[in-house]
């Protein structure tokens, strides 16, 4: 055959192939194609992309070609992006963000491992991005996903790496897995919160409504959440004495959690009275669901418990605060630039007013994760608009400790729990967990906002007919004198790890 007739062939042979890939495509013809379209490649664009590729997989010795060069070296950076994650980046963050997001979990592990050894030290978003991609979780699963967990105790390790916290591994009380620790067995005056929403006994008379002393002060659509969610979510101020407050409650006791750095429980910080008033409030107005509408495969298959947004009133904040803040540091901790923990950081100022009310019932479970630094949430002082950051721009002021109010102890037994996990001080790859026990009234307290002391925890799953009803808000100090500390980038309008919403446990 001579050369004129090979190319007509060759010719022929791509018209072919092209009218079939046209055949097979489903995108529509190029004609459609939207000028106003703000997406990066048009319809159009990429169907004359498919044709080219499938094209050359139909003659593959077209490929030698030198004019084909660059489209060689761009297939394989996009080869490379596809095995490697959605970035080119070559920092190890990146590529330790990428396998995680692809579930790519022993690839991971290699990369923390280098970290670890290397002494890299990650930034507290990316171990929040981290710990949110493995989406483990201790008990909720009948199997789980052990490379998860494995990875969940490197992050770990690299994020304590060079602190007391790794230091002081082998020290630690509790050893070995779902180790449960209960404050103590029995609430004086116990008021058994879930048994009477169950029997539908939380109200002797129906509530009114619009509920008393409570008002919406910001709603925001469910695709405007930070991050995207499949619900809308609305924020309620209360009115002074919304809550009718004890005169005369019982002395707050602390106790450290054995086997935890830094967490402890503060007991008999609200009577079970005022938990009921607050549980009573929250079923009136209603609990708003929460589904991620975006993120990992494995992520979005979380579905949270059910939460009402809350912010609380001046006094009811002062009350909450004179019972807890002679069981804190009166300045923050900070890192002192050389792996370790100081104090010295700015004063303790008060009680973030967002409140967070979740509702767990059986089986819901809030995945391991790792809280970050929120600022203090209130009303403008002229307007009366929610604003997310109140404190004044001079003075700024930023969270440091995690509050976990739990208002019901009538829970199954050993379930409902706030599991923390440590990497295990015997060897790599393996976890310990301390389980926490709610009990009415107290307040489970752990520092937050860097990797140095921050926490893994996890709201573990409640047991079969159970439901666990617990406010997460947080402790305020002074972000001016934080010194080497400051707030995550994604802090604002987002909260450094888990957007808007918060975290609950």
């Amino acid at each position: 055959m001579g050369k004129n007739a090979q190319q007509k062939n060759k010719k022929r042979k791509r018209q072919e192939l092209s009218a079939a890939a046209v055949a097979s495509t489903h995108l529509p013809p190029p004609d459609s194609d939207d000028p106003t379209s703000d997406q990066l490649i048009s319809p159009a664009e990429l169907q004359s992309t498919l044709l080219v590729l499938r094209t050359l997989v139909e003659n593959p010795d077209e490929l030698s070609d030198p004019y084909l060069k660059p489209l060689k070296r761009d297939i394989h950076d996009i080869h490379r992006i596809l095995t490697e994650g959605t970035t080119l980046g070559t920092s190890l963050t990146a590529k330790v963000s990428a396998a995680l997001q692809e579930s790519r979990f022993t690839d991971a592990l290699i990369l923390l491992f280098e970290m670890y050894t290397r002494r890299l030290p990650p930034k507290l978003g990316a171990i929040q991005r981290w710990v949110r991609e493995c989406d483990a979780t201790s008990d909720v699963d009948e199997e789980g996903d052990p490379e998860a967990m494995r990875c969940l105790d490197m992050i770990l390790r690299v994020a304590s790496m060079g602190t007391e916290a790794e230091k002081e591994a082998d020290t630690r009380v509790v050893r070995g897995t779902k180790a449960v620790w209960r404050a103590r067995e029995k609430t004086r005056g116990e008021i058994q919160v879930w048994g009477m929403m169950s029997a539908g006994k939380l109200f002797d008379t129906p509530p009114v409504s619009p509920y008393p002393n409570f008002r919406p002060v910001h709603h925001v659509p469910g695709p405007l959440r930070r991050p995207p969610n499949l619900y809308d979510s609305t924020v309620y101020a209360s009115a002074p004495s919304a809550i009718s407050l004890s005169p005369s409650p019982p002395t707050p006791a602390r106790l450290d959690v054995p086997g935890v750095p830094g967490a402890f429980i503060i007991l008999d910080v609200f009577t079970p009275a005022e938990c009921l008033q607050i549980v009573q409030a929250a079923s009136a107005i209603g609990f708003e669901s929460d589904e991620a509408a975006e993120g990992s495969a494995r992520a979005k298959t979380s579905i949270l418990a059910k939460n009402f947004v809350w912010l609380a009133d001046k006094p009811f904040l002062e009350h909450f605060y004179d019972r807890i803040k002679g069981f804190f540091p009166q300045t923050a901790p900070v890192a002192d630039g050389a792996g370790g923990v100081v104090n010295g950081g700015g004063r303790l100022r008060g009680i973030n007013a967002r409140f967070r009310v979740y509702q767990y019932t059986q089986n819901q479970v809030y995945r391991p994760h790792i809280d970050g630094a929120w600022p203090a949430a209130g009303l403008h002082p002229e307007t009366g608009e929610y604003m997310h950051d109140s404190s004044p721009p001079d003075n700024p002021l930023w969270s440091r400790y995690t509050l976990l109010v739990y208002l019901n102890q009538d829970i199954p037994t050993d379930t409902g729990c706030t599991t923390f996990f440590l990497p295990s001080p015997d060897r790599i790859g393996s976890m310990d967990s301390v389980k926490v026990a709610p009990i009415q009234g107290a307040v489970l307290c752990f520092p937050h906002g860097d990797t140095h002391g921050s926490l893994l925890h996890e709201g573990s799953a409640v047991g079969a007919g159970g439901g666990k009803i617990v406010i997460r808000t947080d402790l305020l100090y002074e972000a001016k004198g934080f010194g080497a500390f400051k707030p995550p980038a994604s802090v604002g309008v987002k909260q450094g790890g888990k957007g808007e919403e918060g975290a609950g446990g």
